[in-house]
Order: C-alpha cells, then sequence, then structure tokens
C-alpha cells in the first residue's frame, strides 16, 4: 500500500476518523490471515510487515478500525523494538493496543536493542507526561480513561486483564477435527502469564507511576464518578500494591476517608454505609482487597465487627464483605466466624452465597476455623443433624437449597444438579483437612449420577477440586474413579467429561490407565465420529496402544517421550 495515510499528525483527537476503504480491506484481510494461523516462519515475515503498514497509516487510525485494532493487539507483542518506539509515540487513543506493549518492553534486553529500547522508554515518558497534565479529563472521559488505565499497568508491569486473543503465534495452520487444547495449552490470556524470570522494568517507570497516582489522590474528589473514573482508582490501587509501592497504603487510606467518612450519626461503622452504595462500593471493595493484614484488622474491629448480619444480608454491601473475608487474616476469620456462622442461613435465603464461599474459602486457608466452618455451613442448609444427614448434604450444598424431605429418597433426581456456587462451595470443602461428609456423600452416588456430575460444566470443577485435593486419601478416590468403568466412552465423548477424563488419566497410575485405555481401544467407531473423543484418542495414544502395547505401557513411565512420539 506504499505507506498511503489518511491520518491528520497533530491532530491529537479522539474523535472519530476512519481508514479508507481500501486500507480497512487491507487490515480485515490480514485478521482473516491470522485466525487462519499461521507457521512461526510465516509469522515472523507477516508481522513486521502488517506492523510497517500500521506505522505509515497512524496507529492511532488503525486502532479505531474494528479489524485494524485486533490485529495491531495481537502482533504488537511481536513487533521488533525499532519499529514499536514509532507506532507507540502515535498510539495514544489506542488503549488496548498501548497495553500490548509490556510484554515487549519486558523481554530479556540484548545490547543491539538498547538504542529501540531507550527509543520506546522515551514515547512512553512522553505519553506518561501528556497524561499527567490532564490526567481528571483523560479518567473521566471512558476513551481516554482506557489510555490511562492501560498507562498505569505498564509502568506498574502489571500485564492487562481480559484483551482478546487469537489463535495465532507458533500455533500453526488449524486442522480439520481437531481435539480440544489441554488445560493451559496454547497462547494464554493476557494477564495469566507470570512475568518473565529476571525480568525489571526500566528504571524511568516506577517515578512515573507514582507522579501518576500522586495526581490521581490529588484529584480524589473529582474521580470518585463517573465509572470509568471509578475504573482507573481500582486500577491505580491493584498497580500500586501489585508493584509494592508505599503510595497503595496512602490511595487505600485516602479511598476509605473520603468514601466512608465517620460522622456524628455513623463515627466507628461509616464503611458499611459506603458498601451499600452501588457506585461507591466497587471502590471500597478495591480499598479493602489491597489493604494489609494489619489494615484489615483494624478495619474489621472498627466497621464491621456487631454488624455483619446487616452487612452480609444486604444485596451490595454483602460483595465488600466476601473481598474482606478473601484477604481476612486468621483471626479475623475466626471473630466473623464466631459472629457470623450462626447466621450463615440469612445470606443463603436471600440470594447471597457468595458469603458462604468467602466464608469458605476463608476457613480453607485457615485449617484451625475449618471443623467450625463446616459445621456452621451444613447448619445452615439443615444437614449437621440428625448426624446421618451429614452423607446427604451434596444436592443441598450442590443446588443451594436447604435439605427437603425428597433428598432422604435415593435416585429422587436422574443427576446432580449443580449451580456455580453450589460448585465453588464443594471445592473448598473438599480442600479442607478433613472432607469427610462431602467424601461420604459423592461416595453415595451411583456410576450413572457420577458421569452426569462429570458432564455438568459445574459438577467438572468439583471432580477436579476431588482430583487435586491432597486430603482426599488415595483409596477413597480410587473408590471413585473405579464406579467410572464402562463410562469412559461417555466421557470421552462430551465437552466437559473429556477434560475430567483427562484429569482421570493425569492421576491414575500405570494399571489403571491400561484398564482405561483397553475400555476405549474397543470403541474406536464411536470415538472417531466425535471432535472430543477423537481428541482424547491421540491423547492417550491408544493406536500405539492397540499396534505395540508393551511399547506403549513403557512410555507411560516416561510422559515426555511419550509426548514427543504422540507429536511426530
Amino acid at each position: 500500500m506504499g505507506g498511503r495515510s489518511r491520518y491528520r499528525e497533530g491532530s491529537g483527537s479522539l474523535s472519530a476518523s476512519r481508514l479508507d476503504p481500501e486500507a480497512a480491506a487491507y487490515f480485515r484481510k490480514a485478521l482473516e490471515t491470522l485466525q487462519e494461523g499461521l507457521s512461526p516462519e510465516e509469522l515472523a515475515l507477516f508481522a513486521p510487515n502488517v506492523l510497517a503498514e500500521a506505522a505509515s497509516l497512524g496507529p492511532a487510525l488503525v486502532s479505531r478500525d474494528a479489524a485494524g485494532s485486533r490485529v495491531l493487539a495481537s502482533l504488537l507483542p511481536l513487533s521488533p523494538l525499532p519499529l514499536l518506539a514509532p507506532i507507540l509515540a502515535r498510539l495514544a487513543p489506542g488503549g488496548a493496543a498501548l497495553a500490548r506493549v509490556l510484554p515487549v518492553l519486558r523481554r530479556d534486553p540484548h545490547d543491539d536493542a538498547a538504542d529501540a529500547r531507550e527509543a520506546v522508554e522515551a514515547a512512553v515518558t512522553r505519553l506518561a507526561g501528556d497524561v499527567a497534565g490532564d490526567v481528571v479529563a483523560f479518567a473521566r472521559h471512558p476513551p481516554g480513561s482506557f489510555v490511562l488505565r492501560a498507562l498505569l499497568r505498564l509502568l506498574g508491569g502489571v500485564p492487562a486483564a481480559g484483551l482478546p486473543q487469537l489463535p495465532l503465534a507458533g500455533a500453526g495452520p488449524k486442522h480439520e477435527g481437531a481435539g480440544p487444547s489441554p488445560e493451559g495449552a496454547g497462547p494464554s490470556p493476557e494477564g495469566a502469564e507470570p512475568n518473565p524470570e529476571g525480568a525489571e522494568l526500566p528504571p524511568s517507570f516506577p517515578p512515573l507511576l507514582a507522579q501518576l497516582a500522586a495526581q490521581l489522590e490529588q484529584n480524589l474528589p473529582e474521580l470518585v464518578s463517573p465509572p470509568c473514573a471509578s475504573l482507573c482508582l481500582q486500577v491505580t490501587l491493584e498497580v500500586l500494591h501489585r508493584s509494592q509501592s508505599d503510595a497503595a497504603a496512602r490511595l487505600c487510606d485516602a479511598v476509605i476517608g473520603r468514601l466512608a467518612p465517620p460522622g456524628p450519626a455513623l463515627p466507628d461503622g461509616a464503611l458499611p454505609e459506603g458498601l451499600r452504595d452501588p457506585q461507591a462500593s466497587r471502590l471500597l471493595e478495591a480499598a479493602l482487597t489491597v489493604a494489609g493484614p494489619r489494615r484489615l484488622r483494624e478495619i474489621f474491629r472498627t466497621h464491621f465487627k456487631g454488624r455483619l448480619r446487616g452487612v452480609a444480608s444486604h444485596r451490595v454491601a454483602n460483595h465488600g464483605l466476601q473481598r474482606l473475608l478473601d484477604h481476612a487474616p486468621d483471626d479475623v476469620v475466626g471473630e466473623v466466624l464466631l459472629e457470623l456462622g450462626p447466621a450463615l442461613s440469612e445470606p443463603l435465603a436471600r440470594g447471597h452465597p457468595g458469603v458462604l464461599t468467602a466464608m469458605m474459602g476463608a476457613c480453607r486457608r485457615s485449617p484451625a476455623h475449618q471443623g467450625e466452618g463446616l459445621k456452621y455451613l451444613l447448619q445452615a442448609f439443615g444437614c449437621w443433624d440428625p448426624p446421618d444427614r451429614r452423607r446427604q448434604c451434596l444436592e443441598p450444598l450442590a443446588g443451594l437449597r436447604p435439605f427437603s424431605d425428597d433428598d432422604d429418597k435415593e435416585g429422587a433426581e436422574p443427576e446432580v444438579q449443580v449451580t456455580l456456587w453450589g460448585s465453588l462451595l464443594l471445592q473448598h470443602l473438599l480442600h479442607f483437612a478433613a472432607p469427610g461428609p462431602v467424601l461420604g456423600a459423592l461416595g453415595d452416588l451411583p456410576p450413572p449420577r457420577l458421569v452426569a456430575l462429570a458432564r455438568s460444566p459445574p459438577g467438572s470443577r468439583v471432580w477436579d477440586a476431588l482430583l487435586a485435593s491432597p486430603h482426599v486419601p488415595p483409596r477413597k478416590r480410587r473408590r471413585l474413579l473405579r464406579k467410572l468403568r464402562g463410562h469412559f466412552l461417555s466421557l470421552a465423548c462430551h465437552r466437559n467429561g473429556s477434560r475430567v477424563l483427562d484429569a482421570v488419566w493425569a492421576a491414575s497410575p500405570g494399571p489403571a490407565r491400561a484398564a482405561i485405555a483397553e475400555e476405549l481401544a474397543s470403541q474406536r467407531e464411536a470415538l472417531g465420529r466425535d471432535p472430543h473423543g477423537r481428541g482424547v484418542w491421540r491423547a492417550l495414544g491408544l493406536d500405539l496402544f492397540l499396534r505395540r502395547r508393551r511399547l506403549w505401557e513403557k512410555l507411560q513411565a516416561a510422559p515426555a517421550a511419550m509426548t514427543a512420539l504422540l507429536e511426530d
């Protein structure tokens, strides 16, 4: 396209302007090419060419095009440093693309890239100066707030979460009928990957972050609303906390002091009132998330103690209590349990199951409180007394409903009805030091209901916890797994069931794997007709199992060799 540009330099405006039709068609075609898949060699040639075209047209303009923005967001992590500087210098309106610069800046530096790195740092510094000069306007303007949030994360070395990801880098072309990727394989969403070992941010970034944070704190009254400005403050708290900056505690105190000031009517307990405000509660929850143990202890005893039942039953404020429980130290967990535990049925009845899951999550981190927490939870569901009801707790917990007479009837429902929150409760309880009641209830289920549980999206996560928990005795785990015999085909040909089967396989010793393989190998035609089944067939190496079983059994003791053989 020869560098033809429709971008007016120096306009600096976020107003709508568009690529000409030919340029827009170029980026649509580039997006289609990425989605079809490229080999690493093809991608190495493709990325610089497309990024050079974006630089010539004006990255700010390209980032406002539907296809162009996705192409930039996907290719910027692959950009050579010399090409990145001119792109970044003109990218201010493109917050999503700006967030993608972080992986590039955190690459292991080389001497031959030093000049380019300095140019990129200079471009970031100029952008930070422009934003700091009018931080309130950026925070209160929705597109500008996106830039500010991306810049804060960039300066603090915190990857942005939730950015779209294309299946391109090194993935190669997609093949017809490919099975599902193993969990954790493939490109991870942005923000899920740990920072590279030994990678450090440029020394100029922390002072720039501190400058922006100081500006935001100084203008706090103007940033509590609208929501986009409040979100900037939430991201600032997160970034300062993740970067271990002392400014995090100061901003946390400033936010709480602004949104929950003590007054004549509420000299001590203003924070729960602030949490009842739908607009202020989000920001207060962010402050609770980054407050340290000492500050949380002080906040609990000053604002929450004696008021927990009202907070837990409020439709908005209960979320603040959940954030407190997510990070509370052991002694605070014990005090919350003592006050709120006997009344857990109240938030359950009002439709606030997050309070119960947060409480069990806190008990999971605090083993000393697990026995008491389990007792209060089962009491809330009517499963504690008489003692024989404890083995019938699975369906009330999974379905988030109190125990009823129908639960006494075996097989009353064809499958266990599992809600998302019920699944989270069961996962926490299976990681308790004594998961006996839940294990006993699972052990009483007949095989068809265990299979139905594994095929359910939230139920499959319960199986994950069962297989991963170090507190589930191996003998009881083996008993449950034996009940799946004769049903492995049903699991293999299902989206969730095949994932559970992968976890079962990973947790099984050699003889158990051979039994699974033998059962599935006899169902080759059925597996071949299903996309999930074909993926299971390849992942388990069942072709090799049929042809050379001894070699297959030998390779089970060397998983790396098995993987290499299957890839070849």
